[in-house]
């Protein structure tokens, strides 16, 4: 049993300032040794506000023997090369998504955690999310019955996409992030019907209309749809949008099953049942903070991982899967 795990979140953008920093500075069990980043402005105000050490060099990191663990939430076209070089060095990494660009780096990842004897976490969140883990409870309960279809959609405003991956950035540039800004963000939500259902996809169909943006700097406004079949039959779509408002911004997965019950998971914090009462029955969610969408149960997962030796619930495996299923999107002729 290891006692306190020493973390080093590297990345001091969004996810990596606002949800893994402040994240691990609760966590049992964590001490939260350095935050990095390249750029001293942005990390300079992070390591003030939480009291924590700040470098802008990588190396440094990976030489400090107080560090045990490493959260990568940096952009995807440097996650291989940054965690391969932290798994050899003995460290166990927390990695956001998607994993890698291409499914041959994330096997050299798997790799070399496997040779280090070290965990490889891809930070698949949603399976931690509260009000995703009470949809899983119910489906489990029979709420809907047997599940028969599925569909997930997640508008981002046009406005917060160009300001998070102006035109140019790497999230357009297929070669450096896999896809565009649609791919990668696609990989929650498939990893999402995976979990709930405890199945593999058969088969999908991506349909994709990209329009250029000139008001906001010309980035591509994306609406891509896919058709899924699982192996055990439920059928489903997902909408990925960003050409919309901040008033349309939305994330909702729908559930049908052959009970004729209908169920939505709105936003983070509301679940919706259209049963057999006369009126639907709504469910409130009450996570707040880093732990709505499961970014603070995932980091303490990890924590937990590497205390007790235990294998995490989500591997490198199912990275795997679910970019296989994800990079069907870029084949998909444009």
């Amino acid at each position: 049993m290891v006692d306190n795990v020493g973390v080093a979140v590297v990345g001091a953008g969004f996810v990596g300032g606002q949800a893994h920093v402040p994240a691990f500075r609760k966590i049992p069990g964590s001490e939260l040794v350095v935050i990095c980043d390249k750029i001293e402005s942005r990390i300079k105000p992070l390591s003030e506000k939480y009291g924590v050490k700040y470098c802008l060099d990588y190396e440094e990191v990976l030489n400090n023997p107080d560090v045990d663990a490493v959260v990568l939430a940096v952009p995807t076209p440097f996650h291989a090369e940054l965690a391969i070089k932290a798994l050899e060095k003995g460290k166990n990494v927390l990695c956001e998504m998607p994993l890698a660009p291409t499914i041959g780096q994330i096997r050299k990842m798997e790799e070399a955690a496997e040779k280090n004897g070290v965990i490889l976490l891809p930070d698949l969140n949603f399976r931690f999310a509260p009000i995703y883990v009470m949809v899983k409870e119910m489906v489990k309960e029979g709420t809907v019955g047997k599940p028969i279809a599925a569909h997930y959609r997640e508008f981002i405003p046009a406005a917060a996409l160009a300001q998070q991956w102006p035109a140019g950035s790497w999230a357009w540039d297929v070669g450096k992030s896999g896809g565009y800004p649609d791919f990668t963000l696609s990989v929650w939500s498939i990893d999402l019907l995976r979990w709930l259902f405890e199945d593999e996809f058969a088969d999908v169909e991506w349909m994709t209309n990209y329009v250029p943006l000139k008001e906001f700097g010309g980035i591509l406004g994306y609406n891509t749809m896919g058709v899924l079949k699982l192996r055990k039959g439920t059928v489903g779509s997902l909408h990925f949008g960003a050409t919309v408002n901040q008033l349309a911004s939305t994330s909702r997965l729908e559930l049908y099953g052959d009970n004729t019950a209908v169920l939505h998971a709105v936003w983070n914090n509301k679940i919706v049942v259209y049963g057999s009462d006369p009126e639907p029955k709504e469910l409130p969610i009450e996570a707040k903070g880093t732990k709505m969408w499961g970014h603070y149960q995932i980091d303490s997962h990890f924590i937990e991982c590497i205390q007790q030796g235990k294998k995490p619930q989500v591997t490198a495996e199912d990275a795997v899967r679910v970019q296989e299923v994800a990079q069907k999107m870029v084949e998909t002729p444009k």
